[in-house]
């Protein structure tokens, strides 16, 4: 049983490693905890879902809650966060409260307070090997999740978009002076941001089969802002690594304890974890700024 837990936590915290990506590149740019990362790629998630049931080809409907993501963070950043992005942490903060609530409201408005099935037309046939059971669902799932995390690295490290990406989370007015246009480059982190939370939300139905209004705060405030702070909140290979960590310890406290106490034991553990290591495990390198 060990081996499907492991197989089962390791799923699950890919999904989340998508989401807090997402959560970590605006934070690991402007330092900003963006609270309303969630409740935006939820929307994405709902047109997905809206585009399923109006029986759109399935590459249609995600790249449709993709796009939808991306365009509304892109409205967000533009006239929400950037006017309020000197002016301290608490003021951008407020703002994106207040956008989380927007957007939670427009999903009450739209589809309702029900929970809805979700299904994006992959039949979920199961292998066994051994005592191990593999869904395909859950393998496609994992591949797919590994896939765009490898792409999102590949990204940044290998082209000149990334370079400008890491050039600016160094230091926006030097990024400036270089040549980089950094409005249109943070803004565009932001589109990528709820991009990748949107496919990450769409996985994450697509395993539980089941798509509800709270789904960008569970997944989007919660748990992506757990990962981030167990791997270290500003780092992308901390983002992953916490995320994965919280995917294994909510599949073991599952199945030998109880998923009626799950979350409880996920945030004690969070908590003793905070006290011994509150930077997280791998804490972004700050450049002084001289």
């Amino acid at each position: 049983m060990f081996l499907q837990y492991l197989i089962n936590g390791i799923s699950i915290g890919s999904v989340y490693a998508l989401i807090a990506i997402g959560y970590n590149m605006v934070y690991g740019i402007l330092e900003l905890l963006n609270f309303a990362h969630g409740d935006v790629y939820a929307v994405g998630c709902f047109v997905t879902l809206a585009l399923i049931a109006a029986k759109q080809n399935i590459v249609v409907a995600i790249l449709g809650g993709f796009v939808a993501g991306f365009l509304i963070n892109l409205i967000v950043e533009r006239f929400a966060y950037r006017p309020v992005r000197y002016s301290g942490r608490v003021t951008p903060t407020i703002s994106a409260v207040g956008i989380a609530y927007i957007m939670r409201n427009v999903i009450l408005l739209v589809w309702g307070p029900e929970t809805f099935a979700f299904e994006i037309g992959i039949k979920n046939t199961h292998v066994k090997v051994g005592n191990i059971v593999f869904g395909t669902l859950q393998i496609y799932i994992l591949l797919i999740a590994i896939a765009l995390m490898v792409l999102i690295q590949l990204l940044l490290k290998r082209t000149k978009q990334g370079q400008a990406v890491l050039a600016i989370s160094q230091s926006i007015p030097t990024a400036a002076l270089m040549g980089i246009p950094v409005n249109r480059v943070i803004a565009a982190v932001y589109g990528l941001g709820a991009g990748l939370g949107v496919l990450g939300g769409i996985l994450f139905c697509a395993y539980y089969e089941s798509i509800f209004l709270g789904i960008g705060f569970m997944l989007g405030t919660m748990k992506a802002w757990m990962s981030s702070i167990v791997g270290g909140i500003g780092s992308l290979k901390g983002a992953v690594i916490g995320a994965l960590i919280l995917g294994l310890t909510e599949s073991f406290v599952s199945g030998y304890i109880s998923t009626a106490y799950r979350d409880a034991f996920v945030w004690g553990f969070f908590i003793v974890f905070v006290l011994f290591k509150p930077r997280g495990l791998f804490p972004a390198q700050i450049s002084e700024k001289v």
